[in-house]
């Protein structure tokens, strides 16, 4: 018997049937969403495809026609947090200094 596989609808990341949150992107996960006729229910419903079309992918990849995004890049370079720890460093020498 073929068991549905689940995906991340925003970064087509498999995830777990029980999962709550995307695991790469952290997308909260409320119900489930057919890729073929765009069904939504709970987990449950969809234990052996979907309910409505029946539906189950049989091959190891996400639906067709869906592609996962980039891998996010860095938010800042390295170098900005030792930046920002000496600014932070020197407000609160600063604020030592005027408290005195």
């Amino acid at each position: 018997m073929k068991r549905p596989r689940y995906y991340c609808e925003r970064c087509h990341t498999e995830v777990r049937k029980d999962a709550r949150v995307c695991p790469r992107c952290g997308r909260f996960f409320s119900s489930v969403k057919c890729p073929k006729c765009c069904h939504v229910g709970k987990a449950d419903d969809f234990a052996v495809g979907c309910p409505v079309c029946g539906y189950a992918d049989p091959a190891n990849a996400p639906p067709e026609g869906l592609r996962p995004l980039p891998e996010p890049a860095s938010a800042l370079p390295w170098w900005t947090y030792p930046a920002a720890g000496l600014v932070l460093l020197g407000l609160v020498l600063l604020l030592l200094d005027v408290l005195r």
